[in-house]
């Protein structure tokens, strides 16, 4: 008798890894800018990074079968400050 046993193929990449390499946050800023003449490229390429990034975590809790945390997203757009200790930072020394 022989017994088979497929372990699952772990050696390939998830497509959010896939993903967060290739994605070309330069080009999706100039494309936000074209489309929004009025934001600064700065503020474009901001926001490139914010919807890169917001679908990178995205795919990335599809892939582990969950869900993103709404509770501490909710936190996040509503700028809670103590949540994420952004208060304690003094603003000359992000510079």
């Amino acid at each position: 008798m022989v017994k088979i046993i497929k372990f699952p193929n772990r050696s390939k990449p998830e497509y959010s890894d896939h993903f967060i390499k290739n994605v070309n946050p330069t080009a999706i800023g100039n494309f936000i800018k074209a489309e929004t003449p009025t934001l600064s490229l700065r503020a474009a390429d901001a926001m490139a990074l914010a919807i890169i990034y917001s679908t990178y975590l995205q795919l990335v809790f599809d892939e582990e079968g969950s869900n993103v945390p709404m509770e501490l997203m909710q936190k996040f757009e509503d700028n809670d400050q103590q949540t994420f200790c952004w208060h304690t930072h003094d603003k000359k020394t992000l510079h």
